[in-house]
């Protein structure tokens, strides 16, 4: 792997988002606390800036890019525990929407977005691992339930291709613990791509 141009600041606990050309790194932890800026790096240029973090400033949130959009779910802060914060980011405005919150309060959770305009929200924790999966309808603006997660798991891989649904890993106790658990999810009845 090679050693890329430094970010504009340290972090941890945030999540990643491919969109559109560029990969945006929103939430998470930095010297100071909770992140409040959005780092954006452009791999054509190897260069850093930064952009308005979301609304709700947390860490161990999800995320996931769609339609040119990035969007940002669930996540903790602290002794404030979980969020059910949903928020999208459009880099054409440079500004950030509140969207219906998360029907489940959690935070180490992943998130993934289906080609049909899906943004999924599986697992994480609390004083349990969550077996949850919740999906929000772009289009719609509605979240719905989806069949549980068979291993319920925290701090785990999530992708999406086409309209399947994969996890992989994660720990399936809070803290520190490790899981070898790969799921698939079929979500061709929300919609073909």
């Amino acid at each position: 792997m090679a050693a890329d141009r430094a970010a504009a600041q340290e972090r941890a606990a945030g999540t990643a988002v491919a969109q559109s050309g560029k990969v945006y790194v929103a939430g998470g932890l930095n010297a100071g606390g909770l992140a409040r800026q959005m780092l954006v790096y452009e791999p054509a240029t190897n260069l850093w800036t930064n952009a308005p973090g979301p609304p709700t400033p947390r860490e161990h949130l999800g995320g996931a890019g769609f339609g040119g959009k990035v969007y940002t779910v669930g996540g903790r802060a602290g002794g404030q525990g979980n969020f059910t914060a949903f928020e999208s980011f459009d880099p054409t405005t440079n500004q950030w929407t509140v969207l219906p919150d998360l029907p489940t309060r959690r935070g180490g959770l992943a998130a993934a977005a289906t080609c049909s305009g899906q943004v999924v929200a599986v697992g994480g924790e609390a004083e349990a691992t969550f077996e949850e999966a919740e999906a929000f309808d772009v289009k719609a603006g509605t979240w719905s339930s989806l069949p549980p997660m068979l291993t319920p798991r925290h701090g785990l891989g999530v992708i999406a291709m086409g309209t399947t649904l994969y996890t992989f890993a994660g720990g399936p106790k809070p803290g520190l613990h490790v899981a070898d658990s790969a799921e698939s999810m079929d979500l061709a009845p929300l919609g073909s791509c």
